[in-house]
């Protein structure tokens, strides 16, 4: 009689826990896939324990049956360590909150906006105008870079003047910025000043004989980034004809 009770009592759990997998899934989104895997965790777990006590009550050994359920638990785990690792990286993002939809992030050699975070992948809008997925696993053992101030994408970029093109002779320093980079610089800012939060900032980073590398900061509104793969080039594009008509004049 007890035994048919512990059995009753096994499948009510399973069909209880099985609900509330089902809730949880719909509420977090996750994949089927990773709603079977929980499924059939939950199910190995209820009926290892069910059967250990109906065992327990007829006075039988549990130890090869624990034995037996120590190997499948593991040859499952085993089977499933991507997938499952994955699913506890996801958890552990949502709840650290490392970065957020919208955000423009570095995670190892990808860049780009965060579309979405799901409990398998991080989902990023690359500036190739494609979105790329990134496993949460790859995530959490990569250094993650979160290029934002407050509600801003904070982004720079270096631009180097290298060679014969950087000569003394033709181009100083100070007309690099007073007659090429400061000009193109306010000409950008007065043309895109309705959408961009802050005026672009250039700063030196290196300086050698024949080369100099300027920072470009640039500054966009959070859930912008096409802005920036759009505005970038152009300025660039900008400073290297401004650099062109200087050395045709200095000619």
């Amino acid at each position: 009689m007890i035994s048919l009770l512990v059995v009753a009592v096994i499948f009510i759990t399973e069909e209880i826990v099985k609900r509330g997998i089902i809730r949880f899934s719909k509420r977090a989104e996750l994949k089927k896939h990773l709603e079977n895997i929980l499924k059939l965790v939950s199910r190995i777990v209820i009926y290892s324990t069910g059967i250990t006590i109906i065992l327990e009550i007829w006075g039988l050994p549990t130890e090869w049956f624990i034995s037996v359920s120590a190997l499948s638990g593991a040859a499952i785990g085993f089977a499933s360590t991507q997938t499952i690792g994955n699913f506890l990286a996801g958890l552990y993002i949502m709840v650290t909150r490392p970065f957020e939809v919208n955000d423009y992030v570095k995670i190892g050699g990808s860049e780009g906006e965060v579309r979405e975070i799901t409990l398998n992948y991080v989902k990023i809008y690359t500036p190739t105008y494609t979105i790329i997925e990134i496993p949460n696993r790859v995530v959490l053992n990569t250094t993650v870079h979160r290029c934002m101030s407050d509600d801003t994408i904070d982004y720079s970029f270096p631009m180097s003047f290298a060679g014969k093109v950087y000569e003394a002779s033709w181009v100083s320093s100070t007309d690099l910025f007073k007659k090429i980079v400061d000009p193109v610089i306010e000409e950008f800012w007065a043309k895109y000043r309705e959408v961009l939060p802050r005026k672009p900032e250039v700063s030196v980073s290196e300086v050698s004989l024949l080369n100099r590398t300027l920072t470009i900061r640039m500054f966009f509104p959070k859930g912008k980034a096409k802005l920036l793969y759009d505005l970038q080039p152009e300025l660039q594009k900008m400073i290297l004809k401004q650099l062109d008509d200087f050395r045709t004049e200095k000619g």
